[in-house]
């Protein structure tokens, strides 16, 4: 199994271990029940010690929002200087796996489905006064594939500054080897303050990264190019042409219009 955990490993004395399920950039994500509960649980823990910094952080933020279209915040456990953030459990693959990898664009009527639940969950959080920071495909959990069965958002304060991405790239530091996953992942939803002033952005910076997601979604481009590549011209504001088949199709004319 991968990461530091075993299975049947009980974690807080209470979380028990099933199996490895993903990881992202800065986590490994297990498939655990609760044994005073019996609830199966998604139970995350932090790669290295930056992200460590932000796991209590992501349990005290999502904890405050309540929606269906947010994953559940359960529990924080800190112990032998570790840590394990307890949320509820998908079955299902975030929507870079699920849907993005599987074709190019999403027709218009899932595309419509996608972005209306994902922009309930996102108003609920800001309704709450949560900046999410990090919305992008692999935050987004999908149930149930191109059905939709369920849709939520997940990681909530887990996001690592933009600013600190571009040093460790320049540095070439330890965790340089992470920026596949860090910088290439998020960069091209952010918005151009999140990039600037990461330390100043409002709710609006998340509003521009479920934008970007749409755009992706739509035409099956990145808005602004790949990774570091897309910082300059997200700072410009020069997104790539919407390509015709978007153009062209009347479904995505209020969209496009």
């Amino acid at each position: 199994m991968n990461g530091p955990l075993r299975a049947d490993e009980i974690v807080g004395g209470r979380y028990r271990v099933t199996n490895y399920h993903a990881e992202g950039g800065m986590q490994f994500v297990y498939r655990a029940t609760d044994t005073l509960t019996s609830r199966v649980v998604a139970l995350k823990t932090p790669k290295n010690s930056s992200a460590s910094k932000r796991f209590k952080r992501s349990a005290v933020v999502a904890a405050q929002v309540n929606h269906p279209n947010v994953a559940k915040t359960l529990d924080y456990v800190n112990e032998e200087r570790k840590e394990f953030l307890i949320e509820e459990f998908i079955e299902g693959q975030d929507l870079q796996k699920s849907l993005l990898n599987s074709c190019s664009n999403l027709d218009p009527y899932l595309t419509a489905k996608l972005f209306h639940h994902i922009s309930k969950g996102v108003s609920a959080a800001h309704h709450a006064k949560v900046i999410h920071r990090d919305l992008k495909p692999t935050n987004i959990m999908i149930a149930g594939d191109f059905d939709l069965i369920e849709i939520k958002i997940t990681d909530f304060g887990i996001a690592k500054m933009a600013s600190d991405v571009l040093d460790e790239a320049a540095a070439g530091g330890p965790e340089t080897m992470l920026l596949s996953n860090t910088a290439v992942g998020a960069l091209p939803y952010m918005a151009p303050e999140a990039i600037e002033t990461p330390k100043e952005i409002t709710t609006k910076a998340d509003i521009w990264s479920v934008g970007a997601m749409l755009f992706h979604i739509s035409t099956g481009l990145l808005p602004f190019g790949e990774g570091l590549k897309a910082v300059r011209k997200i700072l410009e504001g020069v997104p790539e042409a919407v390509p015709d088949h978007v153009t062209r199709n009347p479904q995505f004319a209020p969209l496009v219009n």
